[in-house]
């Protein structure tokens, strides 16, 4: 065992022995990564970071629905409002990952060099920059160069139902909304009840619309989902509403109409007559009264299943940068640069004896 040990200990030694002679080699590998990661810390553009918390206030229903099955099951009816419909929080993130969610918020309109642009404009402009047009035609000019050789299909569809019924999404979409992924991040805190939505941007008052936008967008999504039945419900009570409506006038109207031309009726035909246009216009009246109870009702129920988000920290303009930390970036590649510059120091020697006999 203290032989294990002492061989560990000289072969730590020679490792160190090793540095230590190619120090100078160390020292500017080293120096060398670290003055880069202070240029490219330093050319990457500062972002702002703006966001809000809320607490989505979800209806009893959700908690009373397993109650209503279990009264379903012995022949009980507590009524259809107890089946809760509300979304979930965890699915919150699925909904910002959805292209209904990103195409919306792509059109909100931002400043931009004295004019208003929409979200996806503003990106566009930003990327045509001088960094950015490096990295395209430097890192990424493989990729321009596939594409403009190999471009992507593009998919034509004539039939206007399908148009109608399905999303399609361009390649210049597609890149944009894989963009968006980056720049809006969701934080689901189940435990505590709570979500954060945060936005990453590098003009701070563009965060912050943004921001805004999002956390709006997505709870009208949420809303929209929730009272989805009841709008169907109260739409199909307001055109019966219009419906039961216009028998009743009619009924009226006729009942009235004969009332005027009495004089030309016999006293037994008058009284059959008058008592069957009286019944009718009272079943009609009774039929629309119900209808217009129902539709009450129906409103009643939108303004129920609405849910309502209380927002505890709502969005504000950024004073400070979130980033990039520049300290970071250059601790890591003054890391790296020490670790290649040891392995070639370390390993240098065995690679090349590899190396050889290979050959």
């Amino acid at each position: 065992m203290d032989q294990r040990k002492q061989i560990q200990e000289i072969d730590l030694l020679a490792i160190l022995s090793k540095l230590l002679k190619a120090r100078g080699f160390v020292v500017k590998i080293t120096a060398a990564f670290m003055i880069a990661g202070v240029v490219i810390s330093f050319l990457m553009p500062a972002k702002y970071s703006a966001g809000s918390t809320f607490v989505p206030m979800l209806s009893s229903d959700s908690k009373s629905s397993g109650l209503s099955g279990l009264a379903s099951l012995a022949g009980i009816d507590i009524g259809g409002a107890m089946a809760g419909n509300d979304i979930a929080p965890n699915l919150y993130p699925e909904i910002i990952a959805s292209i209904p969610f990103k195409r919306e918020l792509s059109l909100v309109r931002v400043p931009y060099d004295g004019k208003s642009v929409t979200f996806k404009e503003y990106t566009l402009y930003k990327k045509i920059g001088l960094i950015a047009g490096l990295k395209k035609y430097t890192i990424g000019l493989p990729g321009l160069i596939m594409r403009t050789v190999f471009p992507a299909a593009s998919l034509t569809v004539s039939d206007a139902n399908l148009k109608n019924s399905l999303l399609f999404v361009n390649q210049e979409e597609n890149r944009f909304y894989n963009s968006m992924d980056e720049l809006i991040s969701i934080n689901v805190d189940l435990k505590e009840g709570f979500i954060e939505l945060n936005v990453e941007l590098d003009d701070p008052l563009i965060a912050a619309i943004i921001a805004q936008n999002a956390q709006e967008i997505l709870q009208k999504k949420v809303i929209e989902f929730k009272v989805k039945h009841a709008k169907e419900v109260l739409q199909y009570n307001k055109e019966q509403y219009k419906i039961k409506k216009g028998l009743l006038y009619a009924a009226q109207d006729r009942l009235n109409g004969f009332k005027d031309n009495t004089i030309f009726i016999n006293p037994t035909a008058f009284q059959t007559q008058s008592m069957r246009l009286e019944s009718e216009y009272t079943t009609a009246n009774m039929v629309f009264l119900e209808v217009a109870k129902q539709l009450e009702q129906a409103k009643l129920q939108v303004s129920k299943d609405t849910p309502i988000f209380s927002v505890l920290k709502p969005v504000v303009v950024p004073n400070e940068k979130s980033g990039p930390k520049r300290l970071m970036i250059i601790v890591i590649w003054s890391f790296i640069g020490f670790m290649m510059a040891s392995g070639k120091v370390l390993l240098g020697d065995s690679i090349r004896d590899i190396i050889e006999k290979l050959k």
